[in-house]
């Protein structure tokens, strides 16, 4: 398995990503040179949007770390492969772009990562 994957910081997106028996989440700092990824946190609750007439709601998680959840920084200097072991699976985990999307006139951060399982 091979995916490209791309996280955004813009209000209507999660900043979170399944893939496989893996999820990735942007956790704590991140900037235009690196961001640090959590893996495999446990999803303790999810909620959609509720739009309301006059009120827009940001998607939400709320994740707390286990025993197997790994925190990596990844950055374009010397941290920008690493390999994650979740269970039985080994997974390449490459920062392939931090870029700016513009959403309601602001500018967010996004990350774009290249995954393949092993």
């Amino acid at each position: 398995m091979q995916k490209l994957i791309k996280i955004s910081m813009h209000p209507l997106s999660p900043a979170i990503e399944p893939i496989d028996n893996m999820v990735m989440k942007v956790f704590g700092a991140y900037s235009e040179n690196s961001v640090t990824i959590q893996f495999n946190p446990n999803i303790i609750h999810y909620q959609e949007k509720q739009d309301d007439e006059n009120i827009k709601i940001r998607q939400f998680t709320v994740t707390r770390p286990t025993s197997e959840t790994q925190n990596l920084v990844f950055d374009f200097s010397q941290n920008n492969i690493h390999k994650v072991k979740i269970e039985s699976n080994t997974f390449e985990i490459k920062l392939m772009t931090i870029g700016k999307e513009m959403f309601e006139g602001q500018n967010f951060l996004y990350f774009e990562f290249f995954v393949t399982k092993l």
